[in-house]
């Protein structure tokens, strides 16, 4: 099995297997210790398979002399916080993210609290196949659980709200997947004043990102509908990502939060404001907008390690995708729906504009997205496909247009973007026959 944009994953009955896990542990373990490392932090989503996992990942942890500190049910950022507050730790987060409570997955974190780099995700790779031989008794890893992890996260995330601001007039609806932000994310806001009304934030195994509007964004429309609400905040299943809408239901997605949020820095003379990183997916609209406060948008590959090594290498703090990854380098090395949340309502009060009014500021192409289920992805990659796909863009060279293979589903993704939606749907088209 190989690593994926953002670690592995799939079906636990097939893939992410209790065996599967054991062998990970033990070798990552082995590879981490020689690296510098003493002990691993593991986190876990609300799916029903987080515990046979976890115990099978801290027995392989252990059996290769890697103490183990298990942090529960916690978001994916708050792993990544821990991870570069504790000396010495190396992170593991089992989830699957957005995918549905059959599949789960695992992703590690460096002591910076970064996801790790290909070069180690090779190594470790390279080692899954060779047997699992336990150190002797007297070197075995310990296990211990941290308790107040929760807290600790919650407290970080309150001591980046700027001044005196607090959240106290507000009337927020959090909609947490049934995820790991379940209590995180409403305990967080009310602690700041907000008053909080809860959906999907009652986890049972099962029900993790089932109706939940980071997915399904038609859902924010309805609560609306149903509720009074200054805000509503979606995130997805590990707490990483953060969709937002204002009262009547309007979606604000990770572009739009970017542009909000690269403003507010450049306002605020913050270092590191002049250029953000976005990713091949994000809208060209918010590149124009940014452009007129001369803000460049640097474009990496889709996934938010690689937005991460971007601004990592050119010494930038802001990046977000489409999808609402919104990493902060001021605050957090991994995207993090909270703190970005806390953000986006702090540059609000000090803008005092509306979501919308912020929306207006960006003339978004049209943009066509589209997953194709596929047996084999690799087929985008043959010579004949190639120059087929190679045809279209040259046919319409007014699209822009981004084929890949998930890194995470057997599915291919096809993005199309242009100023014209009848354009899009016609190049959708061709390329959809070309591939199924």
């Amino acid at each position: 099995m190989r690593f994926g944009t953002d670690g592995f994953r799939g079906p636990i009955e097939t893939e992410i297997t209790p065996e599967f896990c054991l062998n990970l542990g033990f070798h990552t373990g082995k590879i981490i210790l020689e690296k510098g490392y003493d002990s691993v932090i593991i986190g876990k989503d609300t799916r029903v398979s987080g515990y046979m996992l976890e115990s099978a990942l801290q027995a392989g942890f252990i059996s290769s002399g890697v103490d183990v500190k298990l942090a529960g049910p916690i978001p994916t950022p708050a792993v990544s916080f821990l991870t570069a507050t504790y000396a010495g730790q190396f992170g593991v987060v089992i989830s699957a993210s957005h995918n549905p409570y059959e599949d789960n997955g695992i992703k590690f974190f460096n002591r910076h609290g970064r996801k790790v780099t290909e070069n180690l995700e090779r190594e470790i790779e390279s080692r899954l196949s060779s047997a699992i031989k336990p150190v002797e008794a007297s070197k075995l890893g310990k296990a211990f659980r941290i308790d107040s992890a929760s807290g600790r996260y919650i407290e970080y995330c309150k001591s980046t709200l700027r001044g005196k601001h607090s959240f106290k007039n507000m009337k927020i609806l959090v909609d947490a997947a049934n995820g790991a932000n379940y209590k995180i994310t409403p305990m967080l806001l009310e602690e700041l004043g907000a008053e909080v009304i809860r959906i999907n934030c009652d986890p049972d195994g099962f029900n993790i990102n089932v109706n939940s509007a980071v997915l399904n964004q038609s859902l924010f429309k309805k609560y609306a509908e149903e509720h009074k609400f200054d805000f509503c905040a979606a995130v997805d299943g590990d707490g990483d990502r953060l969709v937002l809408a204002d009262a009547d239901g309007i979606v604000f997605d990770g572009d739009d939060i970017l542009y909000l949020l690269a403003k507010s820095n450049l306002e605020r003379n913050v270092n590191g404001s002049n250029a953000v990183v976005g990713t091949d997916m994000t809208n060209q609209g918010v590149v124009d907008a940014l452009a007129k406060h001369n803000i460049d948008l640097i474009r990496s590959k889709v996934g938010d390690k690689y937005i991460s090594r971007e601004l990592v290498e050119r010494d930038l703090i802001l990046g977000a995708e489409t999808s609402g990854h919104i990493i902060q380098r001021n605050y957090s090395e991994s995207g993090d729906a909270n703190i970005a949340l806390i953000q986006v309502l702090t540059a609000i009060q000090e803008s005092g504009v509306s979501l919308k009014e912020v929306s207006s500021e960006i003339s978004k192409y049209a943009h066509n997205l589209e997953s194709i289920a596929v047996k084999d992805k690799t087929i985008i990659e043959k010579e004949e496909n190639q120059k087929a796909l190679n045809a279209v863009k040259e046919k319409f060279p007014s699209a822009r247009i981004n084929i890949r293979a998930s890194g995470t589903e057997s599915k291919i993704r096809i993005m199309v973007e242009s100023k014209d939606d009848k354009q899009n749907a016609q190049v959708l088209r061709e390329i959809k026959s070309l591939i199924t």
